[in-house]
């Protein structure tokens, strides 16, 4: 499976009340990227770990996801969206901003 693929595959799973084999789905997204050797998906899938995990309030576990993407420059703008969204979820957990 490729890196959209597993992503794809963590949504239905999460849809279908199944949080474990969707964040299963989404480590694999994680390995899938970074044998594809691309930056963009990892960060999505990164993203997409951290931000599962944030919902289910696993903060702790969610940081270093989080921590990466926000880390992640890309000239072009592709994961704009993405850097954005984990820096917000980043000032919720350290109580900057209101969750």
């Amino acid at each position: 499976m490729n890196v959209r693929q597993h992503l794809l595959r963590a949504r239905d799973l999460l849809a279908r009340g199944q949080p474990e084999m969707a964040e299963s789905a989404l480590s694999d997204a994680i390995d899938a990227s970074l044998a594809a050797e691309d930056i963009v998906l990892l960060t999505q899938a990164r993203f997409a770990l951290g931000e599962f995990l944030f919902q289910q309030e696993r903060d702790e576990e969610a940081l270093p996801y989080l921590q990466a993407v926000v880390r992640t420059e890309r000239v072009d703008g592709s994961v704009d969206a993405e850097v954005k969204a984990s820096a917000r979820m980043l000032r919720q957990i350290r109580g900057i901003e209101p969750r």
